[in-house]
């Protein structure tokens, strides 16, 4: 059985709902979670074009790691809240599925948990999605997630008592019907 699973985390509001749905999985197995946010490279296309931006390469990449720190933290804290023990890595690299793929073997996961937007195949790729590629050279299985639709985002604890709430009604109400039947 799985008993440690990388999360594939990003802004996406997609991977909220993969990170939850992880948690719960892991909850349930028992599991230990790796979180893990693929930092890019910023890639120059040509030497010719004026600077858009006053951001340096290192600036670029001590921001973007900060803000990877951020997201990495809220979705340990959630982890935490459901009594998980997560830990966190930040990686970076030009090709995010080889990156993510290779954190896997490194930290020895027995599954990879990756959120993706929409049905269409053509559209993830048009729009980056690691998916497609991520399955094809993941050398340990693939569990590519939907948005729930469930409400609440990252580190709101408030989101997390209404859950629980949420829950707890859910229970009520089967345990009502199991006694109509």
């Amino acid at each position: 059985m799985h008993r440690r699973m990388l999360v594939v985390v990003d802004d996406r509001v997609v991977t909220q709902s993969a990170i939850r749905q992880a948690i719960e999985l892991a909850r349930a197995i028992r599991a230990d979670i790796h979180f893990f946010y693929v930092v890019p490279h910023p890639v120059v296309v040509g030497f010719d074009i004026l600077p858009v931006a006053d951001l340096s390469q290192v600036d670029f990449q001590n921001e973007a790691t900060a803000h990877a720190r951020n997201m990495l933290d809220a979705a340990c804290e959630l982890a935490e809240l459901a009594g998980i023990q997560s830990f966190c890595a930040v990686g970076s690299g030009t090709d995010g599925a080889h990156s993510v793929s290779v954190a896997a073997e490194n930290k020895h996961c027995d599954l990879i948990v990756v959120g993706t937007e929409g049905k269409n195949a053509m559209l993830r790729i048009l729009n980056g999605s690691i998916v497609p590629k991520l399955i094809s050279v993941a050398s340990v299985p693939v569990l590519v997630c939907r948005d729930t639709g469930s409400s609440g985002g990252f580190g709101r604890r408030a989101s997390v008592s209404i859950r629980a709430r949420q829950r707890r009604q859910e229970l009520l109400e089967r345990r009502r019907k199991e006694v109509n039947d």
